[in-house]
């Protein structure tokens, strides 16, 4: 299967899985209000940025190895991390729920309604370590159909139990966690069931135990840059959302929370859907040709320039009418929304190059200057967003000045993408 027929598939389950969500914005934001939508962004916000490393990033590594078998290997490695890292979850959200009543206090007082959320937050964290697991897996042997209907009857899953919701009056934040819980049950079983086979063989024997127990040792030791390095680098652009969110909350309140999550979410979404297919796509087709020494420059350059007007197109909307967009679609009370997004618009356009194209330093195990880059990027946005709704500055001028520093670190981190996708034979052919 070629890479474009790879991302046609991926893209338009992405299309599917993405509309949805929006075709339930408008309900949501007139249903729910401005500071529970908060609330339930807070709580995704903090679900996706630990679940990202719940494998410990050993799932990207399983499209790498020659072998079905060594790959079969560490697909357990990931899925068992992954219900590890469901324990490791609940302890850690239950000794928040632990500490004692002013430990939460000031501008940080809004965080505490988390407490009431341990249990909810570590299955959310496990499902989503084990749907990653599966559909890397998935990846490998190109089932790419399989992937593409998990991820829309996700998205069917969480609108209907949001559906259900709002017909029920349960106008709250549970509601809407709950409705998450729900939807990220049928990934992982439609991967399992419908996916590529999977063949579980237990060790019969102690020796034929410690035999496969080597095996998985060695496969760690030798991909240990995805824990080590690429885990690191994606808990931190995870937590990029989630830090931005508490500062919002706790410098403009629970409403503006709510409407920065909503815009992010919105003004995201093509990149989510454009760039989540075709970084999948691209992985495989990555990994294809660095195995056997093909320079990956041609294949990211194409990539860039397809990205680039599309991107351009997008923040020129968000730049004119974002405003007035928002409150027609969303509700008279959502045109700040827009405004942030107007405010965002060259940051949205970068992000939307630049997104896809970061799984390469995975081929390429360049994955230490990735995380170097990944540093320096979530710290600009947090301390530009910090230190100006710390100095008193609206949100719009705070979001101003993101959209100023790090279209500036996308062009770089760019560029030194673009310089290391050639293999070391043909460096020195």
């Amino acid at each position: 299967m070629s890479l474009r027929q790879r991302f046609a598939q991926l893209a338009a389950a992405s299309a599917i899985s993405q509309a949805l969500p929006m075709a339930m914005a408008p309900l949501l934001t007139r249903t729910f209000g401005a500071e529970v939508l908060g609330q339930w962004a807070w709580f995704a916000a903090i679900v996706a940025s630990l679940a990202v490393v719940a494998n410990a990033r050993y799932e990207y590594a399983i499209p790498l190895p020659r072998r079905r078998g060594e790959a079969g290997l560490l697909l357990a490695l990931s899925l068992a991390l992954a219900l590890a890292a469901t324990g490791v979850t609940a302890l850690l959200a239950w000794g928040l729920a632990a500490l004692p009543g002013g430990a939460l206090s000031g501008r940080w007082a809004q965080v505490g309604w988390l407490q009431d959320y341990a249990l909810p937050l570590a299955l959310a964290v496990g499902l989503l370590g084990l749907q990653q697991g599966l559909a890397l897996w998935n990846n490998r042997h190109g089932r790419f159909a399989a992937i593409a209907q998990a991820r829309v009857g996700q998205q069917v899953v969480m609108a209907l139990a949001q559906l259900a919701a709002v017909a029920a009056g349960w106008l709250t934040a549970a509601a809407l966690v709950g409705a998450q819980l729900l939807s990220l049950l049928l990934p992982p079983l439609w991967l399992w069931w419908r996916g590529q086979a999977l063949r579980l063989r237990v060790a019969r024997t102690a020796v034929a135990a410690r035999r496969r127990w080597r095996r998985v040792r060695s496969l760690a030791w030798r991909y240990r840059q995805f824990p080590l390095v690429n885990s690191p680098h994606a808990f931190v652009n995870g937590l990029q959302e989630a830090i931005a969110l508490s500062l919002i909350a706790a410098y403009a309140g629970l409403a503006a929370a709510g409407w920065y999550a909503v815009m992010v979410r919105l003004v995201k979404a093509p990149a989510t859907l454009v760039g989540g297919a075709l970084s999948e796509a691209l992985l495989s087709r990555l990994a294809e040709d660095w195995r056997e020494g093909r320079s990956l420059q041609p294949t990211l350059a194409r990539a860039m320039r397809g990205l680039l007007l599309p991107a351009i197109g997008g923040a020129v909307l968000l730049a004119l009418v974002g405003p007035t967009l928002f409150g027609w679609a969303l509700g008279a009370d959502w045109a700040p929304a827009g405004e942030y997004a107007r405010w965002m618009a060259p940051y949205v356009a970068a992000h939307f190059v630049c997104a896809p194209l970061t799984v390469a330093p995975m081929v390429t195990q360049r994955q230490t200057g990735a995380l170097a880059f990944s540093l320096v990027g979530n710290a600009l946005y947090a301390l530009a967003l910090a230190a100006m709704l710390a100095s008193g500055r609206p949100v719009t001028e705070a979001l101003g000045a993101v959209s100023i520093v790090m279209p500036l670190y996308f062009a770089a981190y760019l560029a030194w993408l673009y310089r290391g996708a050639v293999p070391p034979a043909v460096v020195r052919t």
